[in-house]
């Protein structure tokens, strides 16, 4: 396209040139079309062309910062060369980082170095959005994306639910996140091993694991959320609807309650038994997220707790021939919901600073991010999901995408979206961290989080009064 509107231009100045020259005029060899927005396909929609005649555009310069994690960061450089294909007047800046998390709160809240659009954690979003540091982009949901659908025509039910704050979106969603328990194929198939469909059966797989002197499980063990998996299916099987209601929308009468419940006690339970029955790879408490997943690969442990991303997070490291599967928790006899759960729910949210000078072409570029295309690529590149309805057919994916997509398609998920007033599931002690390290019991844990909920749960309100 460039070199097209470059020949044009040559021979316009040319014609021009040979007119100036027979009137006996100086002429002017200036070209004031020269900037990278004359390109007559540009167009005001995410994507669409509306065939607008060709004029000037003053550059734009969009910073979108993002964190750099699992899914690396392919898909935003695949954004990057569309969108200034498109818009030729319009440079993205990218900035991604393990850290983005942390980094970019300093920034966001003093007003310093702001980026335009940022992709980072959700919970930022409930904390910025009401703090007025977030654009509220609620009627771009009902805009029309480029391929006539909107946002709030495609995305899922409970991401909708988890986008809201106070009635308002200061968002759109990044990824569904699929976390669960991830199984060594071949180590299984070599050992006439089945993935089991009770906790009861789990039992006796760990038991035959053990004998043949491998691990059943291990985890990053630096980091306690990845049991979140386990026990947020946990605490559907165990403590039923009606649980999961009161955890992520408690009202004053349910607190402190709430925290002895028999749904915590036996998740947390749960766990306890595995630490104590050596469930674990020894020295899992020490490692991070590569390190575990790297046990695993090397086939130390037959299980790993993660998620979708472990794929592309260790496709430099994948041995040849290695396959893996995601699938769910299975239940015990004792569940009330007894059916195999597996979490999948929204994780990361791209949303527009109100600092951010660029609003309506940062508002274009979440549009365009949003698109069946956008989402398309994003599965082709990451292994892994967006939040929205859209197909995946035709699109070369592994073998663990397929099991990722067919485990969240086939068993009961869990998503836990906390209204703003929820304590959530552990107001006064990381209760995953405490099990795992064996340093409170489970009535330990329970005990904490009874006697200082009441105290959050004021503190909590007061915080809200004032937002």
């Amino acid at each position: 396209m460039k070199l097209q509107l470059f020949k044009v231009t040559l021979a316009v100045i040319m014609v021009f040139a040979v007119l100036a020259g027979c009137s006996g005029n100086a002429g002017n060899g200036n070209n004031s079309n020269n900037e990278k927005g004359g390109n007559a396909g540009a167009t005001d929609n995410a994507g669409g062309n509306s065939g607008e005649s060709a004029q000037k555009e003053e550059p734009v310069t969009l910073k979108v910062s993002f964190f750099q994690g699992g899914y690396g960061d392919s898909w935003f450089v695949w954004l990057k060369e569309q969108f200034e294909q498109q818009y030729e007047h319009v440079t993205i800046e990218l900035e991604g980082n393990p850290k983005m998390n942390e980094i970019i709160q300093p920034r966001m809240e003093s007003g310093t170095n702001v980026p335009d659009i940022v992709f980072v954690d959700d919970s930022l979003m409930r904390k910025w959005g009401p703090a007025g540091l977030l654009t509220d982009i609620t009627d771009l949901y009902q805009e029309p994306l480029a391929d006539g659908k909107t946002i709030a025509g495609t995305i899922t039910d409970s991401t909708d639910n988890a986008m809201d704050v106070f009635g308002k979106r200061y968002g759109v969603p990044w990824t569904k996140l699929t976390q669960g328990i991830i199984y060594n194929v071949k180590l299984f198939e070599e050992n006439g091993w089945t993935y089991p469909e009770t906790w009861e059966e789990m039992e006796g797989l760990v038991e035959q694991i053990k004998a043949k002197g491998i691990a059943p499980f291990t985890y990053p063990g630096q980091y306690p959320m990845y049991l979140f998996p386990f026990g947020h299916a946990a605490y559907l099987q165990y403590g039923g609807p009606e649980f999961i209601e009161k955890l992520t929308n408690p009202s004053e009468e349910d607190i402190p309650s709430l925290y002895e419940h028999a749904g915590f006690k036996r998740a947390y339970g749960l766990l306890e038994g595995m630490i104590q029955e050596d469930w674990m790879l020894k020295g899992t408490l020490a490692l991070n997220h590569t390190e575990s997943q790297m046990e695993f690969l090397r086939g130390k442990a037959a299980m790993i707790l993660n998620g979708e991303w472990l794929e592309n997070e260790m496709k430099d490291a994948l041995p040849e021939g290695f396959s893996m599967r995601m699938m769910p928790i299975p239940p015990a006899a004792d569940a009330v919901v007894k059916e195999p759960v597996i979490e999948s729910l929204t994780s990361g949210f791209g949303g527009i600073p109100s600092a951010s000078k660029n609003q309506e072409w940062a508002k274009k570029f979440l549009l365009f991010t949003s698109t069946e295309e956008a989402n398309r690529k994003f599965t082709e590149l990451t292994g892994s999901s967006r939040a929205f309805t859209y197909s995946v057919d035709g699109l070369p994916i592994s073998d663990f995408t397929k099991s990722v997509l067919e485990a969240t398609n086939t068993y009961k998920t869990i998503a836990l979206v906390y209204k703003p007033q929820a304590l959530e599931e552990s107001p006064g002690i990381d209760a995953y961290s405490a099990i795992a390290s064996g340093s409170k019991t489970v009535d330990e844990v329970v005990e904490v989080n009874m006697k200082l909920s009441p105290d959050k749960w004021k503190e909590k309100q007061k915080l809200l009064n004032t937002q």
